[in-house]
């Protein structure tokens, strides 16, 4: 058969390689493998006698069962020569590789984390931050999570491929410990040939080794086990709790490490930028000598030189077309109406700023008078008179008395009081320093007809009020859409309102008053929008002047469009008398602030701060210490590995250390015998070159029925 054709003519067994050994303990040669190819078989002598020795050392050399093991002279000489040579692959290049990959790992995650930390700056307006006030315990990192936990996951894929280099570096203390052992005659210091296969086992770095060692441990019945069994298996152990933490602390790093929003503050050492608004120089040294504020250009002997931008201005701000300011309103705590007050326009300033700025805030708190208070009653199914004090008082429904005269632009009419506005016939209102509306706030001292009157003098500045009061009375028709449906205003029995129905005549009528304050306001603004906002009333009228003193008391087209459109925008603000009240305080606030902001300019901000956003790296400071440890925990081990390895080859026991591998015990099983002793220090290429030129080949040789075992195929 062609198998018959391929069987080998010269096949050595391994039972007849060991039965050839010489049986006398003296005698340490053996024969060759061209010896043994001779005879087709090989008895072993049966004469063998174990005589005891007289001397000590002979007990115990009685007492060991050599392995052949053939060492010329020369062959000894030149294991001498060569007893430091590659030293640095035997020692040093485990050692490098166990301790510069993972200590370069470990530095360039730890290095990033470093380097890219971020130190979060306290806000300057003490206001909580949620992203900052869960950092504790963590450190922000400007770098991307994905690539940061990619670096530390290269940690726990090293870390377990080091222990066959550790087990290599300790192969050599093994080997001194055997030695010292075999030389000593320390014989329960040395392995059986069980405990052997396990110490061969645990040094390749086997799992089943260890566990089959374990195993062994903790049978009953067994034989003593050597310390250096016991300190490699220890060594191994050590070696795989450290990849162990390695992976727990990065997989550890890896679920609580996250990436948040966080904005970085950047603090000027002094505020950089005009956010805050106050009146202009000009309005600060106007002296009102004549009773008019800085708004009404009568007194020539003080020329405002930006009189015309000033008024366009405040045109703009009411329209909110202004390029320079806006006017917000906003909710104040302990203050009953909202606060109109005025801020940069939000596109002249970097929307990343933060700032804390002072400015100018008007409001204006309105309530309803009872009808029934002011006499209120229908004239002709028509008009509606009222009569609420002797200087608020006439007659709703009548238009006002128009004339084309300028020198008498305000003609006498019988249908209204003193120094009372009347636009149209459905609006009138009077300004009055009392909240009783006795006394009618005549800053200008003039008389009725608009002239002055030269038996008052104008008011002082200290004289001015704030605030001022206004008394107003309105009819709206229902019938226009100028409510929305279930209103409160349409209803009879509210108090508020009195209505006028007839078979061809449907109205509301109502009676306001009015309390218009002016306010020194603070706020703070922050990510974009009005994060608080305090106001404190000014200590005089005088801001509130310049929009009172503009209101001149001229009727000459008879007509109030935005007074008009108040009334109709607060109408269909809600369904309650409260909603009406206070968004037509709202609107009337932004009029006067928009009269006072066309003279106002910039303020240096109080306190101000520069915010960058970012997405972070949220890295828990625990999980990323213990990682960077327990990795630089290799490096320690490896310098130690390496000093005890160096210690223990101060004789050539690297020898010993080749043997105490795979390659090992199969060259000790199937290996050319007059080969020359290994010095275990043969470089790679020289062990490719002897591989490449063996000839022998191991095969199986038997049967089922008489059992199998390998052969040498010559």
């Amino acid at each position: 058969m062609e198998s018959d054709s391929l069987r080998p003519k010269r096949l050595i067994s391994f039972s007849q390689r060991v039965a050839a050994f010489p049986a006398s303990r003296n005698d340490l040669d053996h024969p060759s493998n061209e010896d043994l190819t001779v005879e087709e078989t090989y008895n072993a002598p049966t004469n063998f006698r174990n005589e005891i020795p007289s001397e000590d050392i002979d007990i115990r050399r009685s007492l060991i069962r050599w392995q052949h093991h053939t060492q010329s002279s020369d062959s000894s000489l030149r294991s001498e020569l060569r007893q430091n040579e590659n030293l640095l692959q035997t020692i040093l290049l485990p050692a490098a590789i166990i301790c510069i990959p993972i200590a370069l790992l470990a530095g360039v995650l730890f290095g990033l984390c470093y380097l890219y930390k971020i130190n979060p700056v306290d806000s300057l307006f003490d206001l909580s931050d949620d992203a900052l006030d869960s950092s504790r315990g963590f450190i922000l990192v400007n770098f991307p999570a994905t690539r940061l936990v990619f670096v530390a996951s290269f940690l726990s894929t090293l870390a377990p491929l080091l222990g066959s280099f550790i087990m290599s570096l300790y192969c050599l203390p093994v080997s001194r410990d055997l030695l010292d052992a075999s030389q000593n005659g320390a014989y329960l210091h040395l392995p059986t040939p069980f405990q052997m296969s396990l110490l061969i086992g645990v040094l390749v770095a086997s799992a089943q080794q260890l566990r089959s060692y374990i195993w062994y441990l903790l049978h009953r019945r067994r034989s003593g086990i050597p310390p250096v069994l016991h300190r490699a298996a220890l060594v191994m152990l050590l070696s795989f709790f450290l990849a162990g933490g390695v992976f727990i602390a990065d997989t550890v790093l890896h679920y609580t490490t996250s990436t948040i929003e966080f904005d970085q503050i950047s603090i000027p050492s002094q505020p950089e930028q005009q956010l805050g608004r106050g009146l202009s120089e000009y309005c600060l040294k106007f002296n009102r000598e004549l009773g008019y504020p800085c708004s009404v250009t009568y007194d020539g002997r003080q020329i405002n030189p930006n009189a015309d931008a000033d008024a366009t201005e405040a045109s703009r701000l009411f329209h909110n077309m202004s390029q320079v300011s806006e006017v917000q309103v906003a909710a104040v705590d302990k203050l009953p109406a909202d606060v109109a007050y005025l801020v940069p326009k939000q596109q002249t300033f970097n929307p990343n700023t933060d700032y804390k700025a002072s400015t100018i805030g008007i409001s204006t708190e309105c309530r309803f008078i009872n009808p029934e208070e002011c006499h209120m009653m229908l004239w002709k199914d028509y008009y509606s008179n009222f009569t609420c004090t002797d200087m608020f008082h006439g007659t709703l429904g009548m238009p006002p008395n128009v004339s084309a005269n300028v020198n008498d632009a305000r003609p006498t009419d019988p249908y209204r009081s003193f120094l009372e506005y009347k636009p149209a016939g459905n609006l009138m209102y009077s300004f009055f320093s009392d909240p009783s509306m006795e006394n009618v706030y005549n800053t200008a001292a003039l008389q009725d007809d608009g002239n002055r009157n030269a038996t008052l003098q104008p008011y002082t500045d200290a004289q001015l009020v704030n605030p001022f009061y206004m008394g107003l009375a309105a009819r709206v028709d229902p019938s226009s859409g100028n409510f929305v449906t279930g209103s409160q205003m349409l209803k009879d029995d509210n108090n508020s309102t009195f209505l006028v129905n007839t078979s061809d005549n449907n109205f509301v009528d109502f009676l306001l008053s009015c309390a218009v304050t002016s306010y020194d306001v603070s706020y703070t603004w922050l990510n974009g929008g009005l994060e608080s906002v305090e106001a404190v009333p000014t200590s005089n009228g005088s801001v509130l002047e310049i929009f009172h003193g503009s209101l001149l008391y001229f009727t000459v087209t008879g007509d109030d469009p935005d007074m008009q459109n108040f009334l109709t925008q607060a109408s269909l603000a809600g369904t309650t008398t409260e909603s009406f009240l206070r968004e037509y305080g709202s609107l009337y606030s932004t009029k006067a602030l928009s009269v006072i902001g066309g003279y106002t300019t910039g303020r240096m901000a109080i306190a101000e701060q520069q915010r960058e956003h970012m997405l972070l790296s949220k890295v828990p400071i625990a999980p990323l210490a213990i990682l960077v440890a327990w990795s630089l925990s290799y490096t320690l081990l490896g310098f130690i590995l390496a000093f005890k390895a160096f210690w223990a080859s101060r004789d050539n026991v690297r020898d010993i250390a080749a043997k105490l591998s795979l390659v090992g015990l199969s060259q000790a099983a199937f290996g050319d015998k007059h080969s020359e002793p290994s010095s275990g220090g043969n470089s790679l290429k020289e062990k490719t070159v002897d591989n490449q030129s063996e000839t022998r080949r191991v095969l199986v040789d038997g049967s089922a029925a008489q059992g199998f075992e390998f052969g040498v195929m010559v």
